[in-house]
């Protein structure tokens, strides 16, 4: 063989061969800057769930709790009025806040999710600020409550990608059975002057 094109097929084999070293490299390395980026948004995401899970939790908490004063079978300890109408107010400024990073972060499932669990414990909160409500539209909303919290877990987790599976659903109601036995006996009506329940 002619040494020129032997020299040639050597230089060839050596410019193909720090081409493909290059290219593999190259897609190693954007491969690996991809999966840090997806795994930063992810904690991001995650933060974002949690924290406006937490504040949507608080204010349907202390929204049962101002429900438990009025009269309703809440399941939860009763609070002063003034005081848990003021607590209410500062942890309705707390999920509206964290809903924000949902809005910018999340998933549109997610998003969607967590305004109609907004949406019932928002319902809920009425109840909290005097609206009278039948005992037995007062525990639909308190099991609506909680179908639509577990929604938008479902869809924050798959957003997420947590393949560990379905959530399991509650076995029983948790509401106690005095709690329980008071459904079904008519609206509790609440006027300005009877502000401390029945």
């Amino acid at each position: 063989m002619n040494p020129v094109v032997q020299q040639l097929l050597t230089l060839a084999a050596v410019l193909l061969g720090a081409a493909a070293s290059f290219t593999a490299t190259t897609l190693v390395e954007r491969g690996k800057w991809r999966r840090q980026y997806s795994t930063r948004w992810d904690d991001k995401r995650l933060s974002a769930y949690a924290e406006y899970a937490t504040a949507l939790k608080s204010c349907a908490q202390l929204s049962y709790r101002i429900a438990a004063t009025r009269g309703y079978p809440a399941g939860a300890l009763p609070i002063d009025l003034e005081e848990g109408l003021a607590a209410l107010a500062q942890a309705e400024n707390e999920r509206a806040t964290t809903w924000e990073s949902v809005l910018l972060l999340g998933s549109p499932a997610a998003v969607d999710a967590g305004r109609r669990w907004h949406e019932t414990v928002w319902k809920l909160s009425w109840v909290a600020r005097g609206t009278a409500m039948s005992h037995d539209e007062f525990i639909g909303l308190y099991h609506a409550i909680g179908a639509k919290r577990d929604e938008f877990y479902a869809h924050a987790r798959a957003d997420l990608d947590v393949r560990s599976g379905r959530l399991p659903q509650p076995d029983r109601d948790w509401l106690p059975p005095a709690d329980r036995d008071l459904a079904g006996q008519g609206p509790v009506v609440s006027s300005p002057l009877d502000r401390n329940g029945p």
